[in-house]
């Protein structure tokens, strides 16, 4: 019977520190995550423990009794440390471990075990040390000195601080964690109390340290958490990251998401807008509640709720990470767009329509002014039929400006090594059909190449050349370009434009860099907007400048 304990005790202590190697091994794929590391240290101190306090009932060596004694005695003191900052960090407080108290925090199960290694020579941890046998045991019995007291306490009340934080995040984010935070703050409880008997022997065998087969508690306890409800793939970390964005202040709704695209927070809006979300048991899958998944919302950057009279929301994603920069889960927020969209589907129709009625009335009123001019040439009729003859071929060239750059505005940007003599010389074809300007242009190599939208660019310089035309006063317009790398380099290509005409109006730049036109302040044409869009939609800047004539500079940068 004496010998069947025995047996028990040291088979507990093993199997204890199988359970936790066999947990080491399992976190050890969640290393990743908030927590997983430091909570490793703490099983690791586990297993070390258990498997030295086992072996030591089994040895009656002196020296190596006393040496499995001293790596148990400091491996307690481990555990406490390591808890609180897997406490820490799985709660999203990550950045204390960081700060020169939880230093301190190390410092003292550090130091316990240096003294611990070297006990025989100060005798700082223990004294009196006694050697017996309980059970067929290999035991031992000595008097704690107040540093051993200390650093025991000093593990247990570590350990109670990290316990006191997994309460808070059951008390702050309802029963999400309840079952994992609940069962590892219980493994904490048969550890401590083995601590406590044996360090105030207050048990029948002060000889015995019944923490050991206490751990197989602890290690089945920690083994529900993390294996059985998967503690790490949903932690209070990413509700925390969340929470510090300003979750409850967005209007809009907020879905809250952990490392495996699980909602696991809401805000009101939410659930004002999908109600599902308001029963829904969290986690639940992102999927399940807006019916498409994470990476289509990525990438298409919009959801059509069809059930909800087709609402459009744009979708914006961010990664929530903790403080030490580790991905805890990410946001997911829902813009409603659909008044906008409907805005822009309006402003298509209505800019179709009135272009296509513009151009064919146009066509209609320059044909009979054509006609009137013929008819009655040399008088003042015809006079007035030339002008309105001139103003319809400018409603015209309004028109077919504007449909050219929709059709670039409603495609895409399509970048390609693009050869500047040879667009600058289809440009300058094009711009002196109907005109007996000079146009000079000068490249610099003139192999100068530039990886851009060569549509969209032979849009931009055409409009430049045709402004700068458009309006000289003289009768022969002259217009040199002169193209070149940019000073700056990078790649980037400078295009300066030069006529001998009056200076651009101020209101008109203003009008194009406030980006907007008011009642007071407006643009004289359609021009320059196509050639500030044009820019914008080649990532390039233009600078205006006058120097006996106009200079406008675009620099454009390299596409990717």
């Amino acid at each position: 019977m004496v010998r069947s304990v025995g047996g028990a005790i040291v088979l507990a202590s093993f199997g204890a520190a199988v359970g936790a190697l066999y947990l080491l091994q399992y976190l050890y794929r969640k290393r990743d995550r908030s927590g997983a590391a430091w909570f490793m240290g703490n099983i690791a101190a586990v297993a070390v423990f258990c498997a030295a306090y086992g072996g030591a009932l089994l040895v009656f060596d002196p020296t190596l009794r006393v040496a499995l004694e001293a790596i148990a005695f400091s491996c307690v003191g481990f555990m406490g440390p390591f808890f609180l900052a897997f406490g820490l960090d799985y709660t999203g407080r990550g950045d204390l471990i960081r700060t020169p108290l939880f230093g301190i925090v190390a410092i003292v199960p550090i130091v316990t075990a240096g003294l611990a290694a070297t006990n025989q020579v100060h005798h700082l941890l223990w004294t009196d040390l006694q050697f017996g046998s309980v059970f067929g045991l290999s035991t031992v019995l000595y008097t704690i000195q107040p540093w051993g007291i200390f650093a025991l306490l000093f593990s247990i009340g570590t350990a109670a601080v990290g316990s006191l934080l997994l309460i808070g995040a059951i008390l702050s984010y309802g029963p999400l964690y309840r079952r994992e935070a609940t069962a590892v703050i219980l493994s904490t409880a048969p550890p401590s109390v083995g601590v406590f008997v044996w360090m105030f022997e207050l048990g029948p065998i002060p000889e015995l340290h019944l923490t050991a087969p206490f751990m197989l508690v602890h290690v089945a306890l920690d083994g529900f958490a993390f294996v059985g409800t998967h503690m790490f793939e949903t932690n209070p970390a990413t509700q925390r990251m969340a929470e510090r964005t300003g979750l409850d202040s967005l209007s809009d709704p907020v879905f809250v998401l952990d490392t495996n695209q699980q909602i696991v927070q809401v805000n009101n809006r939410t659930e004002a807008v999908f109600e599902r979300t308001r029963s829904a048991a969290l986690p639940i899958p992102l999927a399940d509640i807006l019916g498409v998944e994470l990476a289509t919302l990525r990438e298409t950057q919009e959801l059509t709720i069809e059930s909800d009279g087709g609402t459009v929301f744009a979708v914006s994603y961010s990664e929530l990470t903790d403080p030490s920069d580790t991905t805890v889960g990410s946001m997911l927020v829902l813009y409603d767009v659909t008044a906008d969209r409907q805005r822009e589907q309006q402003l298509s129709v209505l800019n179709r329509v009135l272009r296509h009625n513009l151009r064919n009335e146009t066509t209609v009123i320059r044909g009979y002014a054509e006609a009137m001019a013929a008819t009655v040439e040399g008088s003042e009729l015809g006079s007035h039929a030339e002008k309105i003859d001139a103003a319809s071929n400018r409603l015209l060239s309004i028109a077919e400006k504007a449909r050219n750059f929709e059709s670039i505005q409603e495609g895409k940007i399509a970048p390609k090594s693009t050869d500047i003599g040879t667009v600058l010389t289809d440009v300058e074809a094009e711009c002196t059909d109907d005109s007996a300007a000079s146009i000079e242009s000068t490249v610099t190599p003139s192999e100068l190449q530039l990886r851009t939208d060569p549509v969209v660019l032979s849009v931009l310089l055409t409009n430049l050349i045709e402004n700068a035309i458009e309006h000289s006063t003289a009768e022969t317009p002259s217009v040199t370009i002169t193209v070149a790398e940019a000073e700056a380099g990078n790649g980037r290509v400078s295009f300066e434009i030069r006529d001998r005409n009056e200076p651009i109006p101020k209101q008109e730049i203003q009008t194009l860099q406030t980006g907007f036109e008011t009642s007071l302040q407006h643009g004289q044409g359609i021009g320059m907007w196509i050639i500030n869009w044009c820019v914008q939609k080649l990532n390039g800047e233009i600078e205006f400048d006058y120097d006996d004539g106009n200079v406008v500079t675009v620099t454009l940068p390299q596409l990717s």
